[in-house]
């Protein structure tokens, strides 16, 4: 991909089709290990909308900074949630991975991991040590497993703060799991402006002028060409732009209320339905769209989806789609 040239993807086609599948879905043999969601109470493992069996995501594996996995088959999480690893307390340490080196976790961990479809992790920005986590994540248990066809999730933060040298390190880290599987790099556009500024050392962002969207669907472009990954995804409160190797392009979204948008389970929400994209091998545009629909139905309830809330919320979109108010959004 030498030139930024964006399509635009027609979202109305992926509605109805996606709509279809789930209406379809049935129970499978896959799991989703997730997180409890803002004052949640402790959920009994069960099928979710999708067909997937959920259960609570290992203590261990939050302590690793990862938001949520897929598995490609059930799994026994006793012994891993059992395992119990102690770090310093009350230190922001940069190299935590040492308390972690322990063979009976690295065992357990790889056996895990060679079941793994997809990977989600932090914030990289919100999260002490980070880097030092995810390469030694990567070097012990990734790597001895062998496998080379896992999603990898990755989300920056507001990096604006931070040293460059640690964002450098962190992209190179990131950029290291591309070796083992494909690597989805996501920004919210407030976050891509900063990184970008800081790629290309400016300062003050009241220097930069007013930004068109082709300004900053370039920005986005220099960022994808300066990493080594598959995909680099960028959100803003309209539409989703892709940019891969094979294809980019711009897909439309709903827009929501700022309490969904900026929820505490917000992120969470959409790597649900995208992860359940990739454990399904859809095309990336269906992965984009399911993750837009699981965020919009989880966050305007406020707890996880049923079969029927999803296939609401799709209606109500399609519906969307045909006011002359709102067509303009979706061109």
């Amino acid at each position: 991909m030498e030139t930024l040239n964006m399509d635009i993807s027609n979202v109305t086609p992926i509605l109805k089709n996606l709509a279809t599948k789930i209406k379809l879905s049935t129970p499978t043999s896959n799991t989703y290990l997730r997180r409890y969601r803002k004052n949640e109470a402790p959920f009994i493992a069960g099928v979710n909308a999708l067909g997937v069996n959920e259960a609570p995501l290992p203590e261990i594996l939050i302590m690793l900074g990862i938001r949520s996995m897929t598995l490609n088959t059930s799994v026994n999480l006793e012994a891993l949630s059992n395992l119990k690893v102690t770090t310093p307390a009350g230190e922001n340490e940069q190299h935590q991975w040492v308390y972690f080196k322990d063979e009976t976790v690295l065992t357990a961990l790889r056996e895990l991991f060679q079941n793994c479809k997809t990977i989600a992790f932090d914030d990289w920005a919100g999260m002490w040590g980070a880097s030092d986590l995810w390469y030694g994540l990567l070097r012990d248990v990734i790597m001895p497993t062998g496998k080379i066809d896992i999603e990898f999730i990755f989300y920056l933060g507001d990096a604006l703060n931070k040293l460059f040298f640690e964002v450098d390190e962190a992209l190179d880290v990131i950029g290291d799991f591309s070796r083992h599987g494909n690597v989805t790099f996501a920004l919210d556009q407030k976050e891509a402006v900063k990184l970008w500024m800081m790629l290309n050392g400016v300062k003050n962002q009241d220097t930069l002028p007013e930004q068109s969207s082709i300004d900053l669907k370039r920005k986005y472009f220099s960022i994808f060409r300066t990493m080594n990954i598959a995909r680099l995804m960028i959100y803003s409160a309209n539409d989703v732009s892709m940019f891969s190797n094979e294809k980019q392009f711009v897909l439309s979204r709903r827009t929501v209320d700022a309490k969904i948008e900026y929820g505490p389970d917000a992120r969470q929400d959409y790597i649900a339905g995208l992860s359940t994209g990739f454990l399904f091998d859809m095309d990336i545009a269906y992965c984009i769209t399911l993750g837009l629909i699981a965020f919009g139905t989880a966050g305007a309830l406020g707890t996880e989806p049923q079969r029927n809330d999803l296939l609401s919320y799709i209606d109500t979109w399609l519906a969307d789609l045909d006011k002359p108010s709102t067509i303009d959004l979706y061109q």
